[in-house]
């Protein structure tokens, strides 16, 4: 082929300074027919070409079941850039720039060098599109690509110098979802291809096997094929995590280079792990402190392979935090000439947890070529051997018998192991054997000037009790505990005169919750509030939608102003959750668990004036762009609030279109639901780990302050603290809201520490 293309080039006289006419090269003509066809923007139009066309998607409508079409350098765009219709996509798909249907199609660039040969898009998520634009969608069973770059330049430049005048500027500077395609079949192979977008690059994604080979890739995160044979390619690392997942048998990379695109701390290859192996690649970085690992949160029963691994020209342990989850068999090293696939050792089970004198496991692995050695003395986490016995049997499984008679949980691997290096693992937590419930000794509720107090003991050791104890007012639920319980209810103004309850369900480390019991009193004094202060450890998290004084409303809200992005939440589930952060989250702290969660305090009844509050958050996501895209994913902080009405004020943290790495804050007005901005927007770094908001609204003027304990980011020039003032209506509503609208799991914000202080007249 490589001689056919020097020829035909020399046959074409191709140069492209210029978009020329020209005909169908003899040497491909006389290959052209039904299956075979031929790509050239700058065919003569005046000539008839048979199987000869100057568009690809002309192209494309005669692929056919098989095809294979020759394509001469030059820029075609598979979706119009210059259309301005906003793309969206069907039947709760990606809008897509083409999809195209057959068994087999083969594409060949007629160069040697891929940049000259370029299939392009510009669209992505809110960039001309609804939805993670992707180029191509291909259904079919087997799908060739050679010679070629595959671009999205939504946020790309593309630069062409051999005819200039192909050239095109970005869409944006704010980087979004941007893909290049999806193939739905059996096998991908790519030869010499340059895949270039960045966000979710997918380069073509998706088949049962994929083979990439002196291929190139430009990216930023959750971009990478997680289940492909990369040989002697090159990443150019513009994120911090290329993989979005690697589950299974995970990638197999040799002999590729690793470029990191500017100054991070940390590099990670999956966001939610898997495994993944690397022989004789490189990995080029700006500084040799750099950390790499195989994910920010590895499993402990999490094995990944490398031999021959470097950082800078110098050898490297991926992972080192975690060294259990990286192996270094020789085996690798001088097979992978014959080593298609990643190597791997499956097991039935990955994660278990059994309770002493009830349960068993029984672990197996899939087929493999070499014996499965189950060896208590390697199999059993160091220091772990007698929490568990093993039973293997003859035909390579073994069964797991938990044996913990400690107080305390234990939790180690199980590792099944072969002859040639690979292992698998399975994470245990052995708890010990199960107790009853404890009883009750001498339970009271009593009150005193500001709070609750439910005070019992139990026939067990204070530190193991695990029991829970979950507050009333008149039947309607305000606090509970996570964790260890505390026994104390702080009284609001408004619990005078109704029924207080507190519910107690005993339980221990190694028991399940007994027989609840009920304790209530009547309060008939509670001090004045005039302050708010929760750290949300108690927080009441499943639906309570009653709006009245004194009570905390947890609901989900889908506000008008994000009417044109379809999205719902499930009523039967909690909307926000408490518990451990990840990412930019850190500790304990209160998430939304579905997209649209709200929570809203009504104070006691009265007129309020002056009031504020101080929020402390922390994104999950660590870039600074807070949420998971500018499709009305937003948090608004609101005081001054009647929460029946839901009119008064706040201010909005907004993801736009306008930053990748930066959200937008601006004052709101609330009118009935209705929203409107009452002062500029000013787009920041700031809304990071560490994120205080201080909101006032006093003397006529509603003011914000925003800060972080997050250092600014070295390339960013954009402000790193906010300030906004805007006037304000008086008003006499002391509520407080706060409504999140963005994506769950990696895009929520963890909500720390909440203090309000009102002036009441």
């Amino acid at each position: 082929m490589r001689a056919v293309v020097g020829y035909l080039f020399a046959l074409m006289g191709f140069s492209a300074s210029a978009q020329v006419s020209t005909s169908v090269p003899a040497d491909i003509a006389e290959k052209l027919d039904a299956h075979h066809l031929y790509l050239d923007a700058r065919l003569d139009k005046s000539e008839n070409h048979p199987y000869a066309y100057s568009g690809f998607r002309e192209a494309a409508a005669h692929f056919g079941d098989s095809c294979t079409l020759y394509i001469a350098p030059n820029v075609y765009w598979v979706d119009d850039p210059d259309h301005p219709e906003v793309v969206t996509g069907q039947n709760g798909r990606e809008p897509f720039g083409i999809v195209i249907r057959a068994k087999k199609l083969h594409f060949i660039g007629l160069s040697d060098d891929a940049r000259q040969t370029i299939l392009a898009s510009q669209r992505g998520q809110m960039q001309g599109a609804v939805g993670n634009f992707t180029m191509f969608d291909f259904w079919c069973d087997s799908l060739t690509v050679e010679n070629l770059t595959m671009g999205n330049y939504c946020n790309v430049d593309l630069d062409y110098p051999w005819n200039p005048s192909l050239s095109r500027k970005k869409r944006s500077d704010a980087i979004t979802q941007a893909h290049v395609g999806y193939v739905h079949g059996q096998q991908l192979v790519a030869k010499n291809v340059r895949f270039i977008s960045r966000l979710n690059l997918n380069p073509l994604n998706g088949a049962l096997k994929s083979y990439y080979e002196d291929c190139h890739f430009e990216c930023t995160d959750d971009a990478l094929n997680g289940s492909a044979f990369y040989k002697h390619c090159t990443f150019d690392l513009y994120g911090q995590k290329p993989f979005w997942s690697t589950f299974g048998r995970g990638p197999l990379l040799i002999d590729c280079d690793f470029y990191v695109k500017g100054i991070k701390r940390e590099m990670y290859f999956c966001k939610q792990g898997g495994p993944v192996t690397l022989i004789d690649c490189r990995y080029h970085a700006p500084s040799d402190s750099i950390y790499i690992g195989w994910t920010a949160y590895p499993q402990p029963w999490l094995r990944c392979y490398q031999n021959n691994f470097t950082l800078n020209g110098k050898p490297y342990l991926i992972g080192s935090c975690q060294p259990q989850n990286t192996l270094q068999p020789d085996y690798i090293g001088w097979i992978k000439d014959e080593l298609m696939e990643a190597p791997f050792l499956d097991i039935s089970q990955h994660e278990a947890t059994l309770l002493t004198g009830r349960d068993t496991l029984r672990l197996s692995c899939s087929e493999h070529s070499e014996p499965v050695r189950w060896a208590p003395s390697n199999a059993i986490t160091h220091g772990y051997q007698g929490y568990a016995l093993l039973q293997p049997d003859n035909k390579g499984n073994v069964t797991v018998i938990p044996a913990n008679y400690t107080d305390e949980i234990a939790d180690f691997c199980i590792v099944a192991t072969t002859r040639d290096g690979r292992e698998a693992a399975c994470h245990v937590i052995i708890k010990p054997s199960q107790l009853p419930p404890p009883t009750v000794i001498k339970p009271r509720l009593h009150l005193m000037k500001d709070r609750a107090i439910l005070t019992y003991f139990l026939n067990t050791k204070e530190e193991n009790d695990d029991s829970r104890i979950t507050w009333y007012r008149d039947d309607i639920p305000m606090a509970t505990t996570h964790g260890h319980p505390t026994g104390v209810y702080m009284l609001q103004e408004a619990d005078k005169g109704h029924l207080l309850k507190a519910v107690l369900e005993p339980k221990q480390k190694r028991s399940d919750y007994g027989e609840s019991m009920t304790f209530q009193i009547k309060v008939k004094k509670a001090p004045k509030q005039e302050r708010l202060d929760t750290d949300f450890s108690q927080f009441y998290c499943d639906w309570q939608p009653v709006v009245a004084p004194g009570l905390w409303t947890v609901d989900g809200f889908k506000p008008a102003d994000t009417s044109e992005y379809p999205w719902t939440f499930d009523r039967n589930k909690p909307m926000w959750e408490y518990g451990e952060g990840f990412n930019g989250a850190v500790g304990k702290g209160l998430l939304q668990a579905q997209r649209g969660a709200r929570l809203m305090y009504t104070p006691a009844e009265g007129n309020y004036s002056d009031m504020s509050l101080i929020l402390t958050v922390d994104p999950t996501k660590t870039a600074g762009q807070g949420f998971g895209s500018a499709t009305g994913q937003f948090m608004d902080v609101c005081l001054k609030f009647d929460t029946k009405t839901l009119t008064g004020y706040g201010l909005r943290i907004i993801r736009t279109t306008k930053h990748a790495k930066a959200v937008d804050f601006y004052l709101v007005e609330y009118d009935h639901g209705q929203v409107k901005g009452i002062s500029g927007a000013v787009s920041a770094t700031c809304y990071r780990t560490g994120c205080t908001i201080f909101l006032t609204a006093a003397n006529g003027y509603l003011k914000v302050d925003v800060e972080t304990a997050t250092p600014k980011p070295e390339d960013s020039k954009l402000p790193h603290v906010v300030s906004l003032v805007a006037p304000m209506k008086p008003n006499n509503f002391g509520g407080i809201a706060i409504q999140h609208t963005g994506s769950c799991g990696e895009s929520t914000t963890m909500l720390h520490r909440l203090e309000v202080n009102w002036n009441k007249q």
